[in-house]
């Protein structure tokens, strides 16, 4: 080989390995959300999973030399092969969503092991850090073979290359591949690359670790086919979202990264939640002569007002096969003409909109899948007053999220007090027919609905005190009817 040929496979080598271990940090990242939510927390771990061992990698592999081990001399060449073959070892299972569901849901719960903080440790340390430690050894291990002459050019290129090659695994995995085959083929392709790796860095190509790299790809192959994922009920699998259809009788059921997100039966019903929001702030307006203006943040499966033909839909939501999936598999019907679906994400939205002037007689915000899937940057308090400042006078505001019913823990406390610093005046239902309120379990989670109807003027901030109440001028001064109070016998 010469010179040249064997300079452009060794930066090959090492953009390849840069594109996997960044890549297979993305699909961590977005594979776990299923089952351990989204958050810094989570991602932070995961991150730190990646960067130590890649540190530490780098460290050890700049100081291995050649040396016998059990009798077997192993060369700079075979350590290669054999840190690449064990990484796709131990990545196989990690990376799998099939693995991963057995993980998460059975063997981390049979083991005792329940917090989410807990079970994301456990896994970045045994899938992410250990092959991420092997590859880690590539640059140090490669750049034995260049000259030293030229140490630092040479250094500066293989850092190029292999930033390069994280710059495709982070940009390229997410924007192209994610969205147009799935995370699970994007899984796949990983194992491709490992496998040209190997053959790459081995010289006799028909050796024992290329026919375990070409098995082991085949493997990876078969448990992130499209066959495996429907069976499974998985429909759509991109960079936002894994969403599953399940048919229980009549029922259709979207379930959104392990969240029962929409339902739709032969019937036309649907989630209590949403009846609720229909029967409050749609049933009266069904017929209006003026079509009102609706938005709906956080589409599902497209199920609220599917059956109005007046009011004007805007549906919006990050994820792109929504609209396919629902009209496929779970409303078995196209949107009608008065409703139309944006992708695009919430805070970008409300802020083109207040720009543009644009106002909604009805906004309702459904974005929170539940349990710990929660948009961090959708429940700051200014982040409502986006919403508020998108609400027409006198529009109305609805807000499904899954929370305590009685406020027995700090998420459903605190919510609460950053809605009502935007939206004083507000009501909050519970939407549970087996709703107690004096269960204080701080696991019983239910669905809760916020309701604010924006005044057409000032909003009164009058407190009354012992020393000042005025009362007397703020209650009813004719007699009133159907006041709720039962006439006394």
């Amino acid at each position: 080989m010469n010179n040249l040929a064997q300079t452009l496979l060794l930066y090959t080598v090492i953009l390849i390995e840069g594109y996997v271990v960044l890549s297979s940090e993305l699909l961590a990242i977005r594979q776990t959300v299923t089952y351990i939510g989204s958050g810094t927390d989570t991602v932070s771990i995961i991150i730190a999973a990646v960067l130590m061992p890649l540190a530490f990698g780098y460290q050890y592999g700049g100081r291995f030399r050649p040396r016998r081990v059990m009798g077997s001399f192993l060369s700079i060449r075979k350590k290669l092969i054999f840190n690449i073959v064990l990484a796709t070892l131990i990545l196989l299972p990690g990376m799998s969503w099939v693995f991963m569901e057995y993980f998460f849901k059975t063997l981390m719960p049979d083991l005792g092991i329940t917090h989410r903080l807990t079970q994301i440790t456990v896994y970045s340390t045994i899938f992410l850090a250990v092959p991420v430690y092997l590859l880690g050894q590539t640059i140090p291990l490669v750049s034995n073979y260049f000259s030293k002459d030229r140490l630092s050019a040479i250094t500066g290129s293989m850092l190029f290359f292999s930033t390069v090659g994280s710059f495709m695994g982070a940009v390229f995995s997410t924007m192209v591949l994610m969205p147009y085959i799935g995370v699970h083929h994007t899984v796949t392709l990983n194992f491709i690359l490992l496998t040209i790796l190997v053959i790459l860095l081995i010289k006799r190509k028909t050796s024992e670790p290329v026919w375990i790299m070409i098995s082991l790809a085949i493997i990876a192959m078969f448990l992130n086919s499209n066959s495996v994922m429907l069976d499974k009920g998985v429909v759509h699998n991109n960079q936002y979202n894994t969403a599953q259809v399940l048919n229980r009788g009549d029922q259709r059921h979207l379930l959104l990264n392990g969240n029962w997100s929409s339902m739709y039966d032969t019937y036309g019903r649907k989630y209590p939640y949403i009846e609720f929001a229909e029967r409050v702030a749609i049933d009266p307006i069904r017929e209006s002569e003026t079509p009102k203006e609706i938005l709906v943040i956080g589409a599902g499966a497209f199920t609220l007002g599917h059956e109005d033909t007046v009011n004007k839909y805007t549906f919006i939501d990050i994820d792109h096969d929504l609209l396919e999936t629902a009209e496929k598999f779970i409303l078995k019907d196209k949107l009608k003409a008065n409703k139309v679906f944006l992708v695009e994400e919430a805070r970008a939205f409300l802020a083109n909109s207040k720009r543009e002037g644009k106002t909604f007689d009805f906004i309702y915000l459904d974005a929170y899948l539940g349990g710990m899937s929660i948009p961090e940057h959708l429940v700051t308090r200014e982040f409502f007053e986006q919403v508020r400042d998108c609400m027409a006078e006198g529009g109305v505001f609805i807000m499904n999220f899954i929370a305590s019913p009685n406020f027995a823990e700090p998420l459903s406390q605190a919510l609460d007090n950053t809605l009502r610093s935007v939206m004083p005046h507000l009501g909050r239902v519970v939407i549970d027919e087996q709703y107690s309120i004096y269960n204080d379990d701080p696991k019983l989670l239910v669905n809760v609905a916020y309701i604010y109807r924006k005044p057409k003027g000032d909003e009164s901030k009058t407190v009354y005190t012992d020393d000042k109440n005025t009362v007397f001028y703020d209650k009813p001064q004719e007699i009133m009817t159907g006041t709720g109070k039962a006439p006394a016998h």
